[in-house]
């Protein structure tokens, strides 16, 4: 039986980042999906996990509303860079395990530096590397796209397991902005966390917790469906100006219910994806 979450008790995990604990409802629950051999102990399995710590630089590229003209005198965006720094929160630890080596290092983030034109709704668009395994970083994934008809390698981050929550630690310097982070399912639809104000001085955690209804599993093997981060969005306010703004990003992380159910033969389905010894071609001719 699955157990499901009807309150999160916010608290510190690790000292930094992600900031959340489940609390079982035994009074709400629904089907996970049954094997013959029942879980050891139970079906939860929560870790904080690391899936960008801007050590490599990676190609995170940026973009904005509106957008850069390059006829100077009509560009609403005199300034609009990113970039690769030395530095980091000294509260940050490092991570003592990880199975990527994501998090055990702590020499740089990524900065932002910006200018708008004119005040208003503006908005800067940070959208990250084209999508790779999250365990396996070496190896690209593809998504079908319903416009081309073919299949193409988003920029997005995998968010492992069924996340419960998503921080990144900000380095701000007092202005007028908002952070979103901009999640989508495996059902291909977006939906918008609201990571808070960006109008403090200094380093800080930011969190975001991924509500009930973002669908994460199905009712099938693998169970666990990934979700990814597919861009942070800093959007201005009302009270916004035009000044010269910078910010800084450091150790992006989630925690995430990494179970997943085990049963003889689950690897079996591999046969046809990589042509193993011993397959047949059972296809009439």
């Amino acid at each position: 039986m699955k157990i499901e979450y009807n309150k999160l008790i916010p608290a510190l995990v690790c000292g930094i980042a992600v900031v959340a604990a489940g609390v079982l409802a035994p009074d709400r629950a629904s089907s996970r999906l049954n094997t013959n051999v029942p879980a050891d102990l139970s079906e939860k399995e929560l870790r904080a996990l690391v899936v960008e710590d801007f050590e490599q630089q990676s190609d995170w590229i940026i973009d904005s509303v509106p957008k850069k003209n390059a006829d100077e005198k009509k560009n609403p965006v005199p300034m609009l860079e990113v970039k690769y720094v030395e530095g980091g929160p000294s509260d940050l630890i490092e991570e003592k395990w990880s199975s990527d080596k994501k998090g055990m290092e702590k020499k740089q983030a990524l900065g932002v530096h910006l200018r708008f034109k004119y005040p208003g709704y503006n908005s800067v668009h940070l959208l990250p590397p084209p999508e790779v395994q999250w365990d396996e970083p070496t190896k690209k994934v593809m998504t079908y796209d319903p416009r081309t008809g073919t299949e193409v390698q988003e920029r997005a981050v995998q968010l492992p397991g069924r996340t419960k929550g998503v921080s990144v630690w900000f380095h701000g310097r007092g202005n007028d902005y908002t952070l979103e982070a901009w999640i989508k399912d495996f059902r291909g639809d977006v939906h918008i966390l609201k990571m808070g104000s960006l109008n403090f001085v200094g380093w800080r955690p930011l969190t975001a917790f991924i509500p009930e209804n973002v669908p994460q599993e199905t009712q099938s093997y693998p169970q666990t469906r990934v979700t990814k981060l597919v861009r942070l969005v800093i959007r201005a306010t009302p009270y916004a100006g035009t000044e010269n703004v910078y910010m800084f990003f450091d150790q992006l992380k989630v925690l995430t219910d990494v179970f997943e159910v085990n049963f003889d033969g689950q690897n079996l389905h591999k046969a046809f994806q990589g042509g193993s010894k011993g397959s047949a071609d059972t296809t009439k001719k």
